[in-house]
């Protein structure tokens, strides 16, 4: 160590300990041999532990720094003092020879006990001094000797015999303690370790830390600002280079996570990781290394490369560093969204094999809710989607999941819009016996405009025209019935079929019945029900159909009903006639017409 090399001590030749007269003296034989430019041999400045290049400039320097106590008690801690004549003097023979084994022979001997006593404490801080100064370079490596040094300083340092030292090295009116003397010592090493890089700040502090001394909390707590503020500044370097490149946003957020790591993993043996400032550095970081994962999935993800895995990878990093329950929960919102997009990768590469298509039915049934309910628009869905299932299906299979869940999703949309069709229609039918069984769709022509909407909105439709819906919409119902679709609903679309299909059947029986007995009336002109037809105002209003169907299978079978039919289109013709602008008696005619209805049905 430079500390130990250049010692103000060494410079001089002297030992720790020696008087003001001695160095008065020293300093004075120094400069003659200077003068004569010669150099002693005989003095404590030890040759083996480097070269030393005295000048007199030199030699005034040192001895300037060794008149102040404080100087001196800050070279002491760097050189060695004779506190055992037996052993030290032997000791210092052999570092004067280099005999380097015979040095640490006798100073191990007194000190491998590991306790520091009256006899063996100079043996303690000689032996450290001789490890720190560098000429046991290549017995072992530089962490090592490092280590054994500061342990025995240390030790000295930490023991009560530290006071013996700082009365040999200064006078009584200097004061100072057992934590001071140790942050001196230990401060001066840390700028010697960083200035000559013997080893890292981080194996510095691993060697601190496995010590124990009165000032090891005071000096660590001292030591984390320097790694604190590296880090903050590897944060900031790592945050300028994602926001230039999102592309490599990964690689920053590795290599921010690999150079920060070993100092947050110090700091929080130092400080604990429930100490603010170790917490809020580690969830910086962590929040640089979780953001790196983030930019790199937002550039990538709707291009050919997949970031699922490496942005996954940097979110795991960034939640082992996160200390703080903000930056934990960030971590793990962000963990849960990036795994299910991982597990929707399947989705994704159906929806890439089949994009068109699929692009195309999914418009298709956006439009479609926006149309109005009729078959006409559930027939358009079916078919134009049809051959663009067929597509899908080529490609996934039939039995995908995916592919019945488009496919069910037409079905559905038809369906439910022929259902609600279906249903309107028999609305505007209801509608349309209420009217009598007119037609009024016939006379419109005719009608004013606000009559015309009043009627439009009305939805009056009739017989007829309920047969065609329906029977329409069967057809539309029948053409899907051959498309996939999950079972559940195909049980639903089943029942709706067959409800559909009799809703069909008696459409077309009772349409089939009137138009059979429209053409009886038409060629005898006796089938007509005269009465009724006038009370309810149309020959094929439901009404006159139920008692038409009551005259021809319940009147006509017995001999008593066939009189009365008889005697019925005998008179009814000149009834009617007589009454057809009576409304009040249609009216009462009607209401007794319900009532018997009632009663036949």
């Amino acid at each position: 160590m430079h500390i130990i090399q250049n010692n103000p001590y060494r410079t001089v030749g002297l030992l720790v300990g020696a008087t003001a007269r001695e160095q008065e003296r020293q300093v004075k034989r120094l400069k003659q041999f200077i003068e004569a430019e010669q150099d002693p041999q005989d003095d404590f400045s030890f040759p083996t532990l480097g070269n030393l290049h005295r000048t007199l400039d030199k030699i005034n320097e040192a001895a300037s720094k060794l008149n102040l106590d404080s100087d001196k008690m800050s070279s002491a801690l760097f050189w060695f003092y004779k506190g055992n004549p037996i052993t030290d003097e032997p000791a210092f023979d052999a570092i004067k020879e280099a005999d380097l084994d015979q040095v640490i022979n006798i100073w191990t001997k007194l000190t491998s006990n590991g306790e520091v006593s009256q006899r063996n404490a100079s043996a303690y801080s000689n032996l450290g001094t001789l490890y720190l100064s560098g000429i046991l370079e290549g017995t072992n490596t530089n962490e090592a000797i490092l280590e054994k040094g500061i342990s025995l300083k240390l030790k000295f340092l930490e023991s009560d015999f530290v006071k013996d030292f700082k009365a040999l090295a200064t006078d009584e009116t200097f004061k100072t303690t057992k934590k001071e003397l140790q942050l001196l010592f230990l401060n001066q090493v840390q700028s010697e370790v960083e200035k000559s890089g013997i080893v890292t700040s981080n194996k510095f502090l691993d060697i601190i830390t496995k010590q124990e001394f009165s000032a090891k909390e005071e000096f660590l707590k001292g030591f984390v600002q320097k790694p604190i503020e590296q880090i903050e500044k590897k944060v900031e370097e790592a945050k300028t280079k994602r926001k230039a490149n999102k592309a490599n946003a990964v690689n920053i957020g590795k290599a921010l996570f690999e150079q920060t790591s070993e100092n947050l993993k110090q700091l929080k043996s130092i400080l604990g990781t429930s100490n603010l400032k170790f917490s809020s550095i580690s969830d910086k970081v962590s929040d640089e290394i979780l953001q790196c994962g983030i930019d790199y999935f937002s550039h990538y993800k709707d291009s050919g490369t997949d970031p699922g895995s490496a942005s996954m990878d940097l979110f795991r990093k960034a939640k082992t560093l996160a200390v703080g329950n903000i930056a934990k929960q960030r971590c793990q919102e962000n963990t849960e969204n990036l795994q299910e997009w991982i597990d929707d990768k399947p989705e994704r590469d159906k929806q890439k094999l089949i994009g068109d298509d699929l692009q195309f039915i999914t418009s298709k049934l956006e439009r479609f809710q926006s149309l109005s309910d009729t078959v006409a628009n559930a027939k358009d869905l079916v078919d134009s989607c049809k051959p663009r299932l067929v597509n899908i299906k080529n490609a996934l299979g039939q039995f995908d999941d995916f592919y019945l869940k488009i496919s069910s999703a037409i079905v559905s949309n038809a369906q439910g819009m022929l259902v609600t069709a279906v249903n309107e229609a028999q609305e505007g039918f209801k509608k349309y016996q209420e009217f009598g069984g007119v037609d009024l769709s016939m006379l419109r022509h005719s009608l004013d405009d606000s009559t015309k909407r009043l009627l439009g909105n009305l939805n009056i439709v009739s017989l007829d025209e309920l047969s065609r819906i329906v029977n329409s919409a069967y057809d539309v119902t029948t053409s899907m019935q051959s498309m996939d679709m999950v079972s559940n609903l195909k049980q639903s679309f089943q029942k709706n079929r067959e409800a559909l299909g009799s809703i069909r059947s008696q459409i077309n029986t009772a349409t089939s019945r009137t138009t059979s007995r429209s053409t009886s009336s038409s060629s005898s002109g006796s089938s007509g029900c005269y009465i009724a037809t006038m009370a309810y105002g149309d020959y094929d209003h439901p009404q006159v159909m139920i008692l038409r169907q009551f005259r021809d299978e319940v009147l006509d079978k017995s001999a008593l009903g066939k009189w009365f039919i008889k005697t019925y289109y005998h008179y009814s013709p000149k009834l009617v006639e007589r009454l057809k602008n009576q409304k009040t008696v249609n009216i009462i005619i009607r209401k007794a017409l319900n009532q018997f209805i009632k009663l036949i049905k």
